[in-house]
């Protein structure tokens, strides 16, 4: 008799999300019916309604912002039991377009959908702020081919490394024109490639979805831009995928690292 290879026990879950990072796995088709063959999902909403409920999980990729109670419970129970759990997509690592209320005033802003009915309003949070998180995927939605590779690594036993590029070096190698230098507010420079500047080959400027690169020039970007834009102006572009707080954090950090130590008295 052939010996039967245990499969890996998969969750994919939703927390508050658009759940667009999912559609993108489904997207890629036969590799993703390939890579199913691999696999055992045990907890997957697009695929069933009622999913089969199992203690214990290899892998979880959990999509989405925990807004809710709910949805931390959810996201604590799932940490508590898997191996490796993934932040998938832009809302998990990085809050999502729904952290920019944390710099607005959070009272005001509701009223406008909630006239009178009184619901909770909590800041934005990412994954990492409740439970402790493996490895991230990044982008708004992920990047299907990236999605496919981390994966398969990951089922190989290895650890996934994501290339440490901006979008910029894939914008340019293609050939499409630099919005930074045409006038427009474009994070290219700062932040993680990978997204085979998608949005800048439809002449939309860098947003920062995919969140900083190792090695960013922050200090240098934020210069250039209070230069030529109004503070509120470049200040939107870094609330609009959540990478203000991971911006600034970085910011301070590189100016601590470089502030010079006091030299030691003499005795």
């Amino acid at each position: 008799m052939k010996k039967t290879t245990k499969r890996p026990k998969v969750a994919i879950i939703s927390l508050t999300s658009c759940e667009g990072c999912q559609f993108v796995m489904l997207d890629q088709g036969k590799k993703f019916l390939a890579l199913l063959k691999n696999i055992d999902i045990r907890e997957f909403r697009l695929l069933e309604d009622d999913p089969e409920k199992n203690e214990q999980y290899d892998i979880c990729l959990v999509e989405g912002n925990p807004v809710t109670k709910d949805n931390i419970k959810l996201l604590q129970y799932m940490r508590k039991n898997s191996k490796y759990l993934i932040a998938l997509g832009n809302c998990a690592a990085l809050g999502g377009v729904w952290e920019i209320k944390n710099y607005q005033d959070k009272k005001k802003t509701i009223r406008q959908v909630y006239k009178k009915t009184k619901v909770e309003n909590p800041d934005i949070k990412e994954l990492d702020n409740f439970v402790k998180v493996d490895l991230t995927i990044p982008g708004c939605p992920i990047d299907g081919d990236e999605f496919m590779e981390i994966v398969w690594q990951l089922l190989k036993g290895r650890q996934p490394q994501i290339t440490q590029n901006p979008v910029c070096d894939e914008c340019q190698k293609n050939g499409y024109v630099c919005l930074l230098q045409k006038g427009q507010v474009c994070l290219g420079p700062i932040t993680l490639g990978g997204c085979k500047a998608v949005c800048l080959k439809s002449k939309q400027a860098c947003w920062g979805c995919r969140g900083l690169y190792e090695g960013a020039q922050n200090e240098n970007l934020i210069k250039h831009l209070l230069k030529k834009f109004p503070k509120e102006r470049v200040y939107h572009a870094l609330e609009i995928f959540g990478l203000r707080d991971g911006f600034f954090q970085a910011l301070n950090k590189d100016a601590v690292a470089a502030k010079p130590k006091a030299p030691i008295k003499k005795k």
